[in-house]
């Protein structure tokens, strides 16, 4: 059971080989002696913060049925910066904690005055400082010893920003089967989360996932008040960095529909409510939820009527099977908001996702606001489609063509985005297999501008189902594969903007160069040059 020790910003993270056990207890030296810091039972990495500067020390225990077996080798190692962690007190006040600088006889906080530079504010003697929150946002901490009554520095940490570690948003909403579905928007860095009744001094449910934003209730009165909290694992145990407001059932506030999300559905009885709820849950208020059941031979429906009864914001639609191209149009043409999202029966959305995004293209008067979006697979969360720009900035979309299939930004994903819904009505989706790869191109040529936002918002689940229609479709004989392949790509050149012709059929090569290098399929070079030469 070794142990890996990883240095990743101004945080530790030690991994080991699962052994099938338990839980797994971490044990941390300080003045030669070990102690317990942390017991994980989820994942067998653990992040730690406030690590002391200098020399460390650490190994694992892995534990079954209460029982020690297994015992890592105790692993050295050299800490070389100071971490920070931000807490507010109250609206007024917010206190620092630090790491331990051994020999250092105080440490000093900096803050960068109207961005003028650093000046040093407070001292302290003790591993925090606590202040009064001011206009300035960024901060450093720097140890020191006194040498001729004068201060010498002896390390300093890095710039941290106190707009951090806090809850934007939480809400309660009844769910299928009248259970109830917590959310919560957290702006931070977290190792997870305790959710407690409001007089409660044990948590109801705790996690180790400080991406997790959703809690299912069951057997709590629509009145309990919850609160839920945000923690970092350091060496001294956990440590809270937030607390949400109490938050009970609420209703719904909903007047018009500015935003459409259209999720198709197919046979989804198992997973779809818990998509409905991730967007029921949208911190944006007037959020109309098209939902088209194509065709299903399950309970979907069922449960799709029950959020149409209950919500004013949800719309049913039911359909013939014709695939999820045609499922998607429905739901464009019945949308009514100024913009479209786009979500799947099995995927979940963030709650802040469609108000950043929203603010974002009304602010800067887009066409198309992006996110990056998380895959989630059994390892944990990987990020996907991030994109070289600024952020919340306006950019003509030709910098957006001009990396499109390029190497690292090949993923066409359509749920990651917020689209001014007059451009997609007149341009949907095509009724083909490579039915995203096909219509995102196509669809970017008639954008005038885009922003891009980089937190990623929108979970494409592979945990759930993990295989993807695009594993599938990669399974079909080599010329029915080709097939489908060129019809994707005859769609967006023969339906894409003719202003942006030369930028159609670049991109058409680039993904048929990606296809050729994966098949010995000479079709794939054939097809390019034919596109090149204007044959289609």
């Amino acid at each position: 059971m070794d142990l890996k020790i990883e240095l990743k910003n101004s945080k530790i993270i030690i991994s080991w080989m699962n052994i099938g056990a338990d839980y797994y207890k971490v044990f941390w030296k300080k003045d030669g002696i070990f102690y317990q810091c942390a017991q994980v039972s989820e994942e067998t990495k653990l992040r730690l913060s406030l690590v002391p500067f200098g020399e460390g020390e650490c190994f694992v225990q892995a534990f079954k049925n209460n029982r020690l077996i297994a015992e890592s080798s105790k692993r050295q190692f050299i800490f070389d910066t100071i971490d920070v962690i931000c807490t507010f007190q109250n609206d007024d006040e917010v206190k620092f904690y630090y790491s331990e600088y051994k020999g250092a006889e105080g440490y000093r906080l900096y803050r960068n005055e109207n961005g003028k530079g650093f000046n040093g504010c407070k001292n302290s003697d003790t591993f925090y400082i606590s202040t009064k929150r001011g206009e300035e946002t960024e901060f450093k901490i720097k140890p020191f010893v006194k040498e001729n009554n004068e201060r010498k520095i002896l390390a300093s940490s890095p710039v941290f920003d106190i707009n951090e570690n806090k809850f934007e948003f939480v809400s309660i909403y009844k769910t299928y089967n009248y259970n109830m579905f917590l959310s919560w928007s957290f702006r931070g860095d977290a190792d997870g989360f305790l959710v407690y009744t409001e007089n409660s001094e044990t948590p109801v449910f705790e996690t180790g996932d400080g991406l997790r934003h959703f809690l299912y209730l069951t057997d709590f009165k629509g009145s309990t008040k919850f609160i839920v909290k945000a923690f970092v694992n350091t060496i001294y145990g956990r440590l809270i960095i937030a607390e949400s407001q109490k938050v009970s059932l609420s209703i719904r506030k909903y007047s018009k529909p500015d935003v459409s999300l259209i999720i198709p559905a197919y046979n989804a009885k198992d997973y779809i409510a818990r998509s409905i709820d991730s967007a029921l849950a949208s911190s944006f208020s007037n959020l109309e939820i098209i939902i088209v059941n194509d065709g299903s031979t399950d309970d979907t429906q069922k449960i799709i009527d029950w959020y149409d009864k209950n919500y004013e914001n949800v719309v049913s639609i039911q359909k013939e099977n014709g695939g999820v191209a045609d499922t998607r149009n429905v739901g464009i043409q019945a949308a009514k908001g100024e913009f479209i999202a786009f979500m799947d029966n099995d995927d979940l959305i963030r709650p802040d996702m469609i108000s950043k995004l929203y603010a974002s293209a009304v602010k800067n008067e887009c066409d198309i606001a992006i996110a990056p979006l998380y895959r989630l697979i059994d390892k944990g969360y990987t990020v996907h489609c991030d994109l070289p720009f600024i952020e919340d900035v306006p950019y003509d979309v030709d910098k957006y063509l001009e990396i499109m299939y390029t190497p690292g930004y090949y993923n066409c994903a359509i749920w990651n985005k917020l689209y001014k819904a007059e451009m997609v009505k007149k341009h949907p989706l095509g009724i083909l297999k490579y039915e995203d790869v096909s219509w995102t191109p196509c669809i970017f040529s008639y954008v005038n501008k885009f922003c891009f936002l980089k937190t990623p918002f929108y979970e494409w689940d592979r945990k759930l189902r993990p295989e993807t229609f695009g594993d599938v479709l990669s399974k079909m004989p080599e010329d029915e594969l080709f097939e489908h392949r060129k019809q994707a790509m005859l769609f967006f050149v023969q339906n894409g903007n003719p202003v942006k012709m030369d930028y159609m059929k670049t991109i058409a090569k680039r993904r048929l160069a990606r296809y050729a290098k994966m098949s010995d399929n000479p079709a794939y070079n054939e097809l390019s040059q034919q596109i090149e030469a204007g044959k289609y």
